[in-house]
């Protein structure tokens, strides 16, 4: 007997002492996660045209939520939506609502659910059919609308008569100051289980020559980095999270305006737009320019998302394009103005090469910065006859990818819905080589994103496409 108390009274011990183990290695609720952002957002509203949409949604994801979510590897989960079904066609949704609240104690309901959907698109029509379900009806088929309900544009969202915007997220809004710095205060009621951080605070437009110089990210938890400073970090010993290359580089020529008051541009000769884009070295653009963190870029879906891309690909032929750009009696006295990101230093570079290459073929390509590049309302304004934009993969399911692009790069709404109806990869192809074959998309490069870590910081999760799932972060030391 007395051999048997002594077995279980070491057992307790090496069991309290496995609960009691190491502090570092347990969780810690409480403290402040600071975050530091290198561009600019000034709205939370996702259905807002803001000029650096990724940023507002590294914060506005903590706060609203979608019906479903995807997995790392693109596989659909619930999240507000508890489960689904569809109709044999695939055109009829209808979406069972989980018990969840807003931030302001009021109870998410059907009703709120098809006012923030309808407000996100106009192509499908969304009504409650009962306080807890959702239909949503398409016009055509959308054979992976659990998928696209994932995307950041159809987070619910409550809008309160004074323009507050509410959620069910595990954080709340405490503090706003528009691209400056977001404040984000834990939601204890959150159906979901309390996260770990007591706040989050984003720092928006955040230099880190201080930190670079001194190699510590000092009170910051994690902070987005560029290229050049990726090069600095690489030559020590640092703690960085680099996704997939899935950013998309892409020169867009923007159409002509029609008879609006305003002065129309002129119409980029298709044979000119096929001499820039095979005069392209883009090989040498990934390897040198992108540091080996990119990769070329022939299609709008990346090669290692649907295993086709290589197909599509536009080889460098330099004596082509000097023939197509003599065709189209191109020369140098008309450059094509190339407008870029200012605050994006990758793009700068990026253009400039673009420039660099097109010179090679007798095409004159004038690129200059702007700081509304990338909004929808004001790409009209622009004087340019092309963009070059970065637009993140916004999609680990390769058809919602695509239709979520082609609506941002202004491909004809049939594309989109298009690919919504993809129900093979094969499909998909055809509809990507189409909507690529007049040129008026140029796919340049693809390159990662970097987030630099404090090695205080726990469960960073990053997904393939650069996106954040920070349900499970924290940080040790936290305050």
């Amino acid at each position: 007997m007395k051999r048997l108390y002594s077995r279980l009274a070491a057992i307790s011990c090496l069991l309290a002492f496995a609960a009691n183990g190491p502090a570092s290695l347990r969780p810690r609720y409480g403290g402040t996660v600071r975050v530091l952002l290198q561009q600019r957002a000034t709205s939370l509203d996702q259905a807002a045209d803001d000029e650096h949409p990724a940023t507002r949604d590294r914060v506005a994801n903590l706060l609203f939520e979608t019906l479903t979510t995807t997995d790392d590897q693109g596989r659909v989960r619930p999240r507000l939506a508890s489960s689904w079904s569809a109709d044999p066609a695939r055109r009829v949704w209808q979406f069972r609502l989980r018990v969840a609240r807003f931030t302001d104690g009021s109870p998410l309901t059907a009703a709120d659910v098809a006012a923030s959907l309808s407000k996100a698109t106009t192509t499908w029509r969304c009504t409650a059919s009962d306080r807890q379900t959702v239909t949503i009806e398409s016009p055509s088929p959308v054979i992976r609308m659990p998928e696209a309900l994932a995307l950041s544009k159809f987070a619910i969202v409550k809008r309160q008569a004074d323009g507050t915007l509410l959620g069910t997220g595990a954080f709340r809004l405490g503090e706003w100051q528009p691209g400056e710095r977001a404040l984000l205060q834990v939601n204890d009621d959150y159906w979901g289980g309390r996260p770990f951080p007591e706040s989050v605070e984003f720092q928006m437009g955040a230099s880190l020559r201080e930190q670079l110089v001194q190699r510590q990210l000092n009170g910051a938890a994690a902070a987005e980095i560029t290229m050049d400073q990726l090069r600095v970090l690489d030559q020590t010993v640092q703690n960085i999270a680099l996704s997939r290359p899935a950013d998309l580089l892409v020169i867009v020529f923007v159409q002509p305006e029609s008879s609006s008051g305003k002065t129309s541009r002129r119409m980029v000769d298709p044979r000119v737009r096929e001499a820039l884009a095979v005069s392209l070295d883009r090989a040498t653009l990934s390897n040198a320019l992108l540091q080996k963190k990119g990769s070329p870029a022939s299609g709008l879906l990346p090669q290692w998302l649907t295993g086709y891309e290589f197909l599509l690909g536009t080889a460098t032929d330099r004596a082509r394009a000097r023939k197509l750009a003599a065709e189209a009696s191109f020369t140098s006295t008309a450059p094509i103005t190339l407008a870029y990101d200012f605050s994006d230093p990758v793009t700068k570079l990026v253009a400039e090469r673009i420039a660099v290459d097109a010179r090679e073929v007798g095409i004159k390509v004038q690129p200059y910065g702007d700081a509304h590049v990338n909004q929808k309302s004001a790409q009209a304004a622009l004087n340019a006859d092309a963009l070059l934009l970065r637009v993140p993969l916004p999609s680990l399911e390769p058809s919602v990818a695509f239709a979520a692009l082609a609506t941002d790069l202004g491909l004809e709404g049939a594309t989109a819905s298009s690919a919504f109806a993809a129900a093979r990869p094969e499909d998909l192809f055809e509809i990507e080589r189409k909507s690529l074959e007049n040129f008026r998309i140029v796919p340049v490069a693809r390159v990662a994103q970097a987030v630099w870590l404090n090695i205080n910081a726990r469960n960073w999760q990053q997904l393939p496409n650069g996106a954040w799932d920070l349900d499970q972060l924290w940080v040790e030391g936290a305050r």
